[in-house]
């Protein structure tokens, strides 16, 4: 163990490492050398057992930059956004960033405040989840924010990168209908129906093609109230006209609809098929598993991640990048609600 504070000349010697490479890794230095995540690590292990701390005030006088980068979500009682902000971290933590939180509340109906919040903390940047047009969209789009990224929303002229469901949703009706589902039905939360969220408007469009009257289900609440989607299941139970299969609004949903059904002593996949959404870790572990769509969550971060840097990138070196936009196609995978 080193005496004193390390530099990074000690910490490049002891990583077996350039120096510019150890500056680059601890202090966001600029460079042209691309780093891997093995000397990263490597440089990471070296600073730990010499002791060494960014002193991100210094590196911010030095360079104009904070490194940190505001991150808005959704609540995080949604396992999916809990989610979201793990992956946001990590691939921010490779790139040399830290990142403060803000999450938004079920009983808002204005999350601009938020926002400003996080934008009053002069980040670097910003990653914004939003699926559909707000005030916080319009916000970003002023000239003062152009250095932020989307997820969920794609808009012209700012970075953003979105999954693109229908692949995914075709596969699921497809499947449902091989499989001998006639009476297909959707369930969803009726914040997001109200809003005419793309699986709603995909629904619609199949019932129309399908030739079969539209069998729309939607429970009060957030998009992961499982006891809402519980109680809508039970009510979908007891009507005689009830769907022989469900496309659910996300895996939430879906849980919620499992143990509706299996208490009015539906059986699934016999009596009704189930479909969810997100392939949330847990789905895969029930004692039924659940078919549902891949949501290339990890995937779409890192790109987010990517996408901001790069553009920070460019601006610290006085260049200029076009708005980048990215889909990424989810996928069904089909288990045992099927």
């Amino acid at each position: 163990m080193a005496t004193g504070k390390p530099t990074l000349r000690e910490i490049a010697r002891l990583a077996n490492v350039h120096y510019a490479t150890a500056s680059y890794v601890l202090n966001g230095a600029r460079s042209s050398t691309r780093v891997s995540e093995e000397t990263r690590q490597r440089v990471l292990a070296a600073a730990r057992e010499l002791g060494y701390t960014v002193n991100r005030a210094a590196q911010q006088l030095r360079t104009r930059r904070s490194h940190v980068v505001g991150l808005l979500v959704g609540g995080l009682e949604n396992p999916f956004f809990a989610r979201m902000v793990s992956l946001c971290a990590i691939a921010l933590e490779r790139r040399g960033y830290e990142f403060i939180l803000n999450t938004r509340r079920a009983d808002e109906s204005n999350d601009l405040h938020l926002l400003e919040t996080l934008n009053s903390r002069r980040p670097d940047g910003m990653i914004l989840w939003c699926e559909t047009s707000t005030q916080v969209l319009e916000r970003a789009q002023q000239p003062d924010m152009e250095n932020v990224v989307v997820i969920g929303y794609l808009m012209p002229n700012r970075d953003s990168v979105r999954a693109l469901f229908t692949t995914g949703l075709q596969e699921a009706v497809d499947h449902l209908l091989e499989r001998g589902y006639r009476r297909i039905g959707y369930i969803a939360p009726a914040s997001a129906v109200a809003r005419n969220d793309v699986r709603g408007q995909f629904y619609k469009q199949f019932a129309e093609q399908s030739g079969q009257p539209p069998l729309v289900y939607t429970f009060p609440g957030t998009a992961y109230d499982v006891g809402a989607a519980r109680a809508c299941a039970e009510q979908i139970a007891d009507d005689p006209n009830r769907p022989d299969a469900l496309l659910c609004f996300n895996d939430m949903t879906a849980l919620g609809a499992l143990s509706g059904l299996r208490r009015k002593g539906i059986r699934v996949p016999q009596d009704m098929g189930l479909v969810g959404c997100d392939d949330l870790p847990l789905i895969s572990q029930l004692d039924l598993p659940l078919t549902t769509l891949i949501y290339p969550l990890e995937e779409i971060c890192n790109i987010a991640v990517n996408m901001l840097v790069e553009r920070l990138n460019a601006l610290y070196k006085g260049e200029e990048l076009p708005p980048r936009h990215a889909e990424v196609p989810t996928r069904l995978v089909i288990r045992s609600s099927t």
